[in-house]
């Protein structure tokens, strides 16, 4: 009777810290989608170039010039190596930031080995920074869990070069901070980062407790895989070089071999304890048993193995267990063994996420956040549902514990259910009756939306031009008077541009009509793909002739725009039916901020105006002018 009573009150304070758990994982959630995390500035107008030092033969005053063909153009500034660890040379330009805030560079990647930062302006260097995990963490610049730079002041552009190198793979997302906009972003990073790891150390501090009270081995292992998932993502973040092993680069070195290890080994054992998978497959408890000793044994084996050799097949290994984990948690929910179906659930979002941050080290994925914070978000939803499922699980060992008191009220139920069937089945009557309502009002509500969107499918085809796809001239004439009023009524500039093909008479002479249709066809291309904001519009105004309407938008910058359309077009041929054709385009630019007195024409036909003014004065360019204001 007492150990039935202990049992019970065990269970009941288990139940209390799980709802306690499940409110403070309800508060990071909410806290996630309150808070709108800073992002780091961009450059627009740099270009990010990398070289390879196969050879180690560089130094920074032996570097090829920054035109040099050597370097090769990155894409982005989020920066993805393969897995070497060849020194790799880095360069972009920052230019003329104009503002008296103080700058930041940050390098949003805690793990790499060897880091060298030069600051070079005009050919003079401003400043220089060596560091890295390979190095004490007091030595960085910065005490940052990722690597962070002072930018010196500077008059002109600043040339910026790193040489980078690490065992593992270089996954460097590079950003540009203002010093005001990154306090902000670390203050609420900070705190979901705090909240984050408070949850896990609260999931696991309970599952100790109740290990030490029930001597049930499966909330040990529960908490073993809490506690080194936790370290592991600490690792990887920068968190636990800063805060646990800050004087150890062995251990900063290798925690991520040996967390990770760690986290698997328990997570296989703890389903395997859990599932009970011994009494539902003997061969398959063996499997698991196996691999929990190829990891513990990997594990070791991490410490002395080079990581360039290690690091690859851990990860492939790691997404195969992880499906293979998965695949089990299917198996034995179709086996109906309980909890099964609980356990699937919990890790599906976060074997996903796993499997996801493994290709993004392997690079076969490329990411536009850090995969950190996929892990980060599939732990949350995990421990949310486990806290579910023990929780059921809990209520399904109350259930056993009362099943003969539940017996004994069953025949009560019973003799209820008999005078209750009666009232059932009026009540059945009704429900059908309100049912078939609702049915039939449902299905009139259906009816009524598909045609309300086959009217809007039908009205959006008709402002499509049938060959280029883009706007026809119906559209532009709507666009056109609900800008002009617009402008009118908000005092805004608004810019109209008349576009045609020059010759282009010629062309169907020469070539055909459908060469012709191509030309055309091409030329829409090239506008829709110029155009960037929203607001701007392309449309075929008749034959050759296009029209482009810019609200907001100031003459100088319309006519910037339209002018690189125009190289664009005559620096590129089009290709059809095995002809070459090159084209140009004559533009006339009107802008102006309408007036109540003018006509709403007056702007398009002053455009109009410009586009022949354009070809009187020998085609291929542009005739921008502000609209004459009446007097």
């Amino acid at each position: 009777m007492a150990i039935n009573t202990l049992f019970h009150s065990v269970l009941t304070q288990r139940a209390a810290i799980q709802l306690m758990s499940v409110t403070c994982i309800l508060l990071f959630l909410v806290t996630v989608f309150s808070i709108k995390l800073q992002t780091p500035e961009s450059l627009p107008n740099s270009q990010l170039t990398v070289l390879t030092d196969t050879e180690q033969q560089y130094k920074i005053n032996t570097l090829p010039d920054a035109n040099s063909q050597q370097w090769k153009a990155v894409d982005d500034f989020e920066l993805g190596l393969p897995m070497s660890d060849t020194p790799h040379w880095v360069s972009f330009t920052i230019p003329n930031l104009r503002s008296n805030e103080h700058w930041l560079l940050e390098l949003n990647n805690g793990l790499i080995d060897h880091i060298s930062v030069w600051f070079i302006e005009e050919g003079e260097l401003l400043d220089h920074y060596q560091t890295g995990d390979t190095l004490p963490f007091l030595s960085r610049s910065m005490p940052y869990e990722t690597f962070l730079f002072s930018i010196p002041k500077f008059d002109q552009n600043l040339r910026v070069v790193m040489r980078l190198s690490s065992d593992g793979t270089l996954q460097v997302p590079i950003n540009l901070w203002a010093e005001s906009a990154f306090l902000v972003f670390n203050g609420e990073h900070s705190i979901l980062i705090g909240l984050f790891f408070g949850i896990l150390f609260a999931m696991g501090i309970s599952n100790l407790f109740f290990f030490v009270i029930s001597r049930q081995p499966v909330f040990l292992l529960y908490a073993g895989y809490v506690f080194s998932f936790a370290l592991l993502l600490a690792a990887m973040q920068g968190i636990g070089y800063k805060y646990i092993w800050s004087d150890s680069p062995w251990m900063q070195k290798n925690s991520v071999s040996i967390w990770a290890n760690a986290t698997v080994f328990y997570a296989i054992v703890f389903t395997n304890i859990l599932l009970d998978i011994k009494s539902v497959s003997p061969r398959l408890h063996k499997i698991l048993n196996a691999l929990a000793i190829l990891f513990a044994l990997s594990l070791i084996a991490g410490l002395f193995i080079p990581k360039s050799w290690f690091l690859e097949p851990f990860l492939f290994a790691l997404c195969g267990i992880s499906l293979f984990i998965y695949a089990v948690g299917i198996w034995c929910w179709y086996k109906q063994v309980h909890l099964a179906r609980f356990y699937t659930l919990a890790w599906t979002s976060l074997l996903v996420s796993s499997l996801i941050a493994c290709l993004d080290h392997l690079n076969v994925l490329t990411l536009s956040i850090s995969s950190n914070y996929l892990l980060m978000l599939g732990v949350i939803i995990e421990t949310f549902l486990l806290a579910l499922m023990l929780a059921l699980s809990v209520n399904h060992q109350r259930r056993q514990l009362y099943r003969a008191q539940r017996e004994a009220l069953r025949k009560e139920r019973d003799m209820r259910a008999v005078q209750d069937e009666v009232l059932e089945q009026q009540n059945n009557a009704q429900e059908e009756l309100e049912y078939s309502v609702q049915e039939r009002t449902l299905e009139l509500e259906i009816a009524l939306r598909e045609l309300s969107e086959i009217n809007r499918e039908l009205e959006e085809k008709n402002t499509l031009d049938a060959l280029t796809g883009i706007r026809n001239r119906r559209y532009f004439d709507k666009k056109y008077l609900a800008e002009v009023r617009r402008s009118r009524r908000e005092r805004t500039e608004l810019v109209v541009a008349m576009i045609d093909i020059d010759h282009f008479k010629r062309v169907n002479d020469e070539h055909g009509h459908l060469v012709g249709d191509e030309c055309i066809k091409f030329v829409a291309e090239r506008l829709k793909k110029a155009l960037k904001r929203p607001s701007d519009d392309v449309c075929r105004y008749g034959g050759e002739e296009f029209s482009v309407i810019l609200p907001s938008t100031d003459i100088k910058g319309a006519q910037d725009l339209l002018e690189q359309l125009r190289l664009d077009i005559q620096d590129t041929p089009v290709y059809s039916a095995g002809v070459v054709v090159n084209l140009t385009v004559s533009i006339g630019l009107a802008s102006a901020i309408m007036d109540p007195q003018q006509s709403e024409d007056v702007l398009i036909g002053f455009a109009d105006q410009l586009l022949y003014q354009a070809k009187n004065n020998g085609r291929n360019c542009i005739v921008a002018q502000q609209l004459p204001t009446s007097e």
